[in-house]
């Protein structure tokens, strides 16, 4: 139908939508370059961070770099961990991020005498052991900065970005602080009977266990606590076991923990040992979880000890088990694979846990990272590990 046809009333409101659409345009571009300006100048508040987060996650992928592997001195390097689309590498010095394809985008001269970082989906959070100073970036920014009332014993962030702070207490015998993403206080749980070790958030953030240890009649006892991070009310204790190494939310309603001796899925819900999985006489070198599986290495820690390396499903049902001929220090699960680092090679398994392939990597290997897939951090270079073919 031509202009000619319409009358002036319809052509008065289509003139209206069209430069009301331009307008709505115009408006998204001016606050998309805005909040780019914004976020690049570092001038964003606790109220953009998220925009934050996702512009500089967004950024990294754009950074491009000459790929993998990275060659050089990564001999001071502590720990590499994903965060988002970054690889966040944490040495004596340094709080190193790289893009998907390998360019140094963000370095940071933390100061710190004992760092250690925890990371989530976009961010990292990285204090100084012992001491009390705390600091929370993505992969281009400081974003928060917090000194904490008494030395940081532990941290941990969830994808929600929610932070809990274990730390030691001048009344109690620990506290652990919990956070909102903008470092506003949520509220701080305080421990009276035993110690604080570390603490563990759901992803969600709604959930949150402490292992607190003690000692009764000589022996070393842990106590789990679980506690509602929407009030801060302590829920149940766990006394399971020993001493768990780990504690890992398979979500919200079941919490996986990493016994010295055996593994044990809990129904968090409910309050309710779900299964438990034993290693035998064996020693937990090294667990993994991803997706669907739970990987885990047992044996022991002296140079000629052989290493027992199993697949189970998040039921603790053992799907497979193989030996190797060495201690096992680092495993990962990705692409239909598991990686198992030793001492002196590292193995690769398919998920039938048959053996397709064995690399030499001598005593100058490091850690695996699962970050796009599995990455190798030695004292020279960062690899990705290429998915060998099954025979």
């Amino acid at each position: 139908m031509s202009d000619r046809r319409i009358s002036r009333k319809e052509l008065t409101n289509r003139n209206k939508k069209i430069a009301q659409r331009r307008k709505n345009i115009r408006a998204l571009l001016i606050i998309a370059i805005t909040a780019a300006l914004v976020y690049i100048t570092g001038l964003y508040g606790a109220s953009l961070a998220y925009l934050g987060d996702f512009l500089s996650s967004g950024l990294a992928v754009f950074q491009i770099g000459d790929g993998w592997p990275l060659e050089g001195d990564f001999s001071a390097v502590l720990q590499g961990e994903e965060m988002g689309t970054g690889l966040c590498v944490l040495s004596g010095d340094n709080l190193t991020v790289y893009s998907p394809t390998g360019k140094n985008i963000f370095t940071y001269n933390h100061s710190m005498q004992n760092p250690v970082i925890t990371t989530s989906g976009n961010r990292a959070v990285i204090y100084d052991l012992n001491q009390t100073a705390l600091k929370v970036t993505n992969s281009h920014n400081v974003l928060f900065r917090q000194e904490m009332g008494a030395g940081i014993v532990h941290a941990d962030i969830s994808d929600s970005n929610r932070i809990a702070v274990t730390t030691r207490s001048s009344g109690y015998n620990g506290e652990v602080t919990v956070f909102n993403f903008n470092m506003s206080e949520r509220f701080v749980w305080y421990c009276a009977t035993g110690y604080p070790v570390y603490s563990s958030l759901s992803d969600s953030g709604k959930v949150m266990a402490v292992n607190t240890l003690k000692t009764e009649n000589g022996l070393i006892q842990s106590c789990i606590y679980l506690i509602s991070v929407s009030d801060g009310e302590e829920l149940y204790t766990i006394t399971d076991g020993a001493y768990p190494l780990e504690m890992i939310f398979l979500s919200d309603s079941r919490l996986l923990i990493a016994y010295t001796d055996r593994l044990v899925l809990w129904d968090v819900k409910n309050n309710a040992k779900l299964s438990e999985y034993s290693y035998g006489t064996d020693s937990l070198l090294s667990v993994a979880q991803s997706g669907q599986y739970i990987a885990l290495a047992t044996g022991s820690y002296t140079d000629e000890a052989d290493s027992r390396i199993s697949l189970l499903s998040l039921d603790l049902t053992e799907k497979y088990k193989v030996s190797v001929s060495e201690p096992i220090k680092d495993l990962s699960v990705s692409n239909s694979r598991v990686y198992a680092l030793g001492r002196e090679n590292l193995y690769e398994f398919d998920y039938s846990m048959t053996q397709v392939n064995k690399t030499e990597t001598g005593p100058l290997s490091k850690m695996l990272v699962e970050y796009n897939g599995t990455t190798l951090i030695t004292s020279t270079g960062i690899s990705r590990l290429e998915k060998t073919k099954s025979r």
